[in-house]
Protein backbone atom coordinates (compact mmCIF):
# COMPACT_ATOMS: atom_id res chain seq x y z
CA UNK A 1 0.00 0.00 0.00
CA UNK A 2 2.85 2.39 0.88
CA UNK A 3 4.49 1.63 -2.48
CA UNK A 4 1.23 2.38 -4.32
CA UNK A 5 0.79 5.68 -2.48
CA UNK A 6 4.36 6.67 -3.28
CA UNK A 7 3.89 5.70 -6.93
CA UNK A 8 0.67 7.70 -7.09
CA UNK A 9 2.40 10.76 -5.65
CA UNK A 10 5.18 10.48 -8.22
CA UNK A 11 2.68 10.21 -11.06
CA UNK A 12 0.67 13.16 -9.75
CA UNK A 13 3.84 15.21 -9.31
CA UNK A 14 4.86 14.40 -12.88
CA UNK A 15 1.48 15.44 -14.24
CA UNK A 16 1.56 18.70 -12.29
CA UNK A 17 5.10 19.43 -13.46
CA UNK A 18 4.10 18.74 -17.05
CA UNK A 19 1.11 21.03 -16.72
CA UNK A 20 3.34 23.74 -15.24
CA UNK A 21 5.77 23.46 -18.16
CA UNK A 22 2.89 23.60 -20.65
CA UNK A 23 1.66 26.77 -18.96
CA UNK A 24 5.01 28.53 -18.59
CA UNK A 25 7.06 27.57 -21.66
CA UNK A 26 4.90 29.35 -24.30
CA UNK A 27 5.41 32.65 -22.50
CA UNK A 28 9.18 32.13 -22.34
CA UNK A 29 9.49 31.35 -26.06
CA UNK A 30 7.05 34.06 -27.19
CA UNK A 31 8.22 37.17 -28.99
CA UNK A 32 8.27 40.15 -26.65
CA UNK A 33 7.14 43.67 -27.57
CA UNK A 34 9.73 46.21 -28.64
CA UNK A 35 10.12 49.51 -26.79
CA UNK A 36 7.92 51.26 -29.36
CA UNK A 37 5.11 48.84 -28.54
CA UNK A 38 5.55 49.23 -24.79
CA UNK A 39 5.33 53.01 -25.14
CA UNK A 40 2.21 52.78 -27.33
CA UNK A 41 0.64 50.37 -24.85
CA UNK A 42 0.95 53.02 -22.15
CA UNK A 43 -1.56 55.10 -24.12
CA UNK A 44 -4.13 52.27 -24.18
CA UNK A 45 -7.13 51.65 -21.97
CA UNK A 46 -6.62 48.35 -20.09
CA UNK A 47 -9.63 46.04 -20.22
CA UNK A 48 -10.68 42.62 -19.02
CA UNK A 49 -9.95 41.18 -22.46
CA UNK A 50 -6.68 43.02 -23.16
CA UNK A 51 -6.60 46.69 -24.09
CA UNK A 52 -8.11 49.15 -26.51
CA UNK A 53 -7.96 52.64 -28.00
CA UNK A 54 -10.67 55.15 -28.92
CA UNK A 55 -13.42 53.36 -27.01
CA UNK A 56 -16.21 55.68 -28.17
CA UNK A 57 -15.77 55.13 -31.91
CA UNK A 58 -18.57 53.26 -33.69
CA UNK A 59 -16.48 51.29 -36.20
CA UNK A 60 -14.87 48.57 -34.13
CA UNK A 61 -11.83 46.47 -35.03
CA UNK A 62 -11.07 43.54 -32.72
CA UNK A 63 -7.65 41.98 -33.13
CA UNK A 64 -6.30 38.50 -32.47
CA UNK A 65 -2.48 38.46 -32.02
CA UNK A 66 -0.13 36.15 -33.90
CA UNK A 67 0.96 32.84 -32.44
CA UNK A 68 3.52 33.07 -29.63
CA UNK A 69 3.62 36.86 -29.91
CA UNK A 70 2.77 39.16 -27.02
CA UNK A 71 -0.48 41.03 -27.62
CA UNK A 72 1.32 44.21 -26.56
CA UNK A 73 3.45 43.94 -29.71
CA UNK A 74 0.44 45.12 -31.71
CA UNK A 75 -0.02 48.34 -29.74
CA UNK A 76 1.63 50.63 -32.35
CA UNK A 77 -0.59 49.26 -35.13
CA UNK A 78 -3.69 49.46 -32.95
CA UNK A 79 -2.90 52.98 -31.74
CA UNK A 80 -2.21 54.33 -35.23
CA UNK A 81 -5.41 52.72 -36.51
CA UNK A 82 -7.37 54.38 -33.73
CA UNK A 83 -6.07 57.77 -34.94
CA UNK A 84 -8.04 57.11 -38.14
CA UNK A 85 -11.22 57.16 -36.06
CA UNK A 86 -11.64 53.47 -35.23
CA UNK A 87 -12.14 51.72 -31.94
CA UNK A 88 -9.42 49.09 -31.80
CA UNK A 89 -9.50 46.29 -29.23
CA UNK A 90 -6.56 43.90 -28.88
CA UNK A 91 -7.19 40.54 -27.27
CA UNK A 92 -4.92 38.93 -24.69
CA UNK A 93 -5.11 35.17 -25.21
CA UNK A 94 -3.94 32.20 -23.10
CA UNK A 95 -0.34 31.11 -23.68
CA UNK A 96 -0.03 33.79 -26.41
CA UNK A 97 -1.88 31.37 -28.68
CA UNK A 98 -5.17 32.72 -30.00
CA UNK A 99 -6.19 29.25 -31.18
CA UNK A 100 -6.70 28.28 -27.52
CA UNK A 101 -9.60 30.75 -27.28
CA UNK A 102 -11.22 31.33 -30.70
CA UNK A 103 -14.23 33.08 -29.17
CA UNK A 104 -12.16 35.54 -27.15
CA UNK A 105 -13.81 38.44 -29.00
CA UNK A 106 -17.10 37.59 -27.27
CA UNK A 107 -15.62 39.14 -24.13
CA UNK A 108 -15.61 42.57 -25.78
CA UNK A 109 -18.63 44.84 -25.29
CA UNK A 110 -19.85 45.67 -28.81
CA UNK A 111 -23.24 47.07 -27.82
CA UNK A 112 -22.35 50.54 -29.14
CA UNK A 113 -20.51 49.34 -32.23
CA UNK A 114 -22.15 49.99 -35.60
CA UNK A 115 -19.65 47.92 -37.57
CA UNK A 116 -17.65 45.01 -36.15
CA UNK A 117 -14.51 43.77 -37.88
CA UNK A 118 -12.33 40.91 -36.70
CA UNK A 119 -8.64 41.16 -37.55
CA UNK A 120 -5.81 38.72 -36.97
CA UNK A 121 -2.13 38.33 -37.72
CA UNK A 122 -0.87 34.93 -38.84
CA UNK A 123 -2.38 32.31 -36.48
CA UNK A 124 -4.58 35.09 -35.13
CA UNK A 125 -6.19 35.50 -38.54
CA UNK A 126 -6.87 31.78 -38.78
CA UNK A 127 -8.44 31.94 -35.32
CA UNK A 128 -10.59 34.94 -36.25
CA UNK A 129 -11.93 32.99 -39.21
CA UNK A 130 -12.81 30.09 -36.88
CA UNK A 131 -14.75 32.51 -34.65
CA UNK A 132 -16.73 33.58 -37.71
CA UNK A 133 -17.88 30.03 -38.36
CA UNK A 134 -20.44 30.49 -35.56
CA UNK A 135 -20.73 34.28 -35.36
CA UNK A 136 -21.68 37.00 -37.82
CA UNK A 137 -19.67 40.20 -38.07
CA UNK A 138 -19.28 42.81 -40.80
CA UNK A 139 -15.72 42.17 -41.89
CA UNK A 140 -12.53 40.14 -41.56
CA UNK A 141 -9.00 41.47 -41.99
CA UNK A 142 -6.28 38.87 -42.50
CA UNK A 143 -2.71 40.02 -41.90
CA UNK A 144 -0.29 37.50 -43.43
CA UNK A 145 -2.92 34.84 -42.82
CA UNK A 146 -5.81 32.92 -44.34
CA UNK A 147 -9.14 31.42 -43.25
CA UNK A 148 -9.17 27.87 -41.98
CA UNK A 149 -12.36 27.03 -43.86
CA UNK A 150 -13.75 29.91 -45.90
CA UNK A 151 -16.91 28.01 -46.81
CA UNK A 152 -17.99 27.94 -43.15
CA UNK A 153 -17.72 31.68 -42.52
CA UNK A 154 -21.13 33.07 -41.62
CA UNK A 155 -22.92 36.16 -42.93
CA UNK A 156 -20.97 36.79 -46.14
CA UNK A 157 -18.70 39.44 -44.57
CA UNK A 158 -16.31 41.65 -46.49
CA UNK A 159 -12.77 40.27 -46.35
CA UNK A 160 -9.42 42.04 -46.73
CA UNK A 161 -6.15 40.12 -47.02
CA UNK A 162 -2.86 42.00 -46.58
CA UNK A 163 0.40 40.23 -47.43
CA UNK A 164 4.07 41.18 -47.43
CA UNK A 165 6.09 40.37 -50.54
CA UNK A 166 9.07 39.41 -48.32
CA UNK A 167 7.08 37.13 -46.01
CA UNK A 168 9.19 34.08 -45.28
CA UNK A 169 6.70 32.36 -42.97
CA UNK A 170 3.33 32.37 -44.75
CA UNK A 171 2.72 29.10 -46.58
CA UNK A 172 1.68 30.42 -49.99
CA UNK A 173 0.39 27.04 -51.20
CA UNK A 174 -1.88 26.77 -48.16
CA UNK A 175 -2.92 30.40 -48.65
CA UNK A 176 -3.86 29.91 -52.29
CA UNK A 177 -5.86 26.80 -51.45
CA UNK A 178 -7.63 28.50 -48.54
CA UNK A 179 -8.80 31.52 -50.56
CA UNK A 180 -9.70 29.59 -53.72
CA UNK A 181 -13.14 30.73 -54.81
CA UNK A 182 -13.35 33.29 -51.99
CA UNK A 183 -14.57 36.81 -52.72
CA UNK A 184 -12.07 39.13 -51.07
CA UNK A 185 -9.71 42.05 -51.62
CA UNK A 186 -5.96 41.42 -51.55
CA UNK A 187 -3.23 43.98 -50.91
CA UNK A 188 0.44 43.05 -51.27
CA UNK A 189 2.93 45.26 -49.45
CA UNK A 190 6.07 45.41 -51.58
CA UNK A 191 9.07 44.86 -49.34
CA UNK A 192 7.04 43.98 -46.26
CA UNK A 193 7.67 40.82 -44.28
CA UNK A 194 5.82 38.71 -41.70
CA UNK A 195 7.16 40.12 -38.44
CA UNK A 196 6.59 43.79 -39.28
CA UNK A 197 2.83 43.37 -39.00
CA UNK A 198 3.64 43.65 -35.31
CA UNK A 199 6.40 45.31 -33.30
CA UNK A 200 8.41 42.46 -31.80
CA UNK A 201 11.60 42.42 -33.85
CA UNK A 202 12.87 39.84 -36.35
CA UNK A 203 11.19 36.44 -36.45
CA UNK A 204 12.94 33.14 -37.04
CA UNK A 205 12.85 32.00 -40.70
CA UNK A 206 11.25 35.24 -41.88
CA UNK A 207 12.82 37.14 -44.80
CA UNK A 208 14.43 40.52 -44.30
CA UNK A 209 12.08 43.35 -45.17
CA UNK A 210 13.23 46.01 -47.63
CA UNK A 211 11.00 48.65 -46.05
CA UNK A 212 11.10 49.94 -42.47
CA UNK A 213 8.61 48.83 -39.80
CA UNK A 214 7.07 52.31 -39.72
CA UNK A 215 6.53 52.34 -43.49
CA UNK A 216 4.99 48.87 -43.42
CA UNK A 217 2.70 49.90 -40.56
CA UNK A 218 1.62 53.00 -42.49
CA UNK A 219 0.87 50.91 -45.59
CA UNK A 220 -1.18 48.47 -43.49
CA UNK A 221 -3.21 51.27 -41.91
CA UNK A 222 -3.81 53.02 -45.24
CA UNK A 223 -4.97 49.75 -46.84
CA UNK A 224 -7.37 49.05 -43.97
CA UNK A 225 -8.70 52.60 -43.89
CA UNK A 226 -9.33 52.67 -47.65
CA UNK A 227 -11.00 49.24 -47.57
CA UNK A 228 -13.34 50.20 -44.75
CA UNK A 229 -14.31 53.46 -46.40
CA UNK A 230 -14.88 51.93 -49.85
CA UNK A 231 -16.22 48.47 -48.99
CA UNK A 232 -17.95 48.66 -45.60
CA UNK A 233 -19.29 52.19 -45.29
CA UNK A 234 -22.29 52.81 -47.59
Amino acid sequence: MTFLKRRFRWILSGLLFGLLLFTIIPYHISYAPERLAIDAYKQATPTSFGYEYNSQAKIHIIMYPGGLVSHIAYAPLAYDLSLKGYRVSVLEVPLNLAITQPLAFKGVDVSNSELIILMGHSLGGVTASIAMETNTVDGLILLASYPLNASLIQGNPKILSILGSKDGLLNLDAYEEAVLGLSFEEVILEGGNHAQFGSYGPQTNDLEASISPSIQRTLIINAIDEWINTKLIP
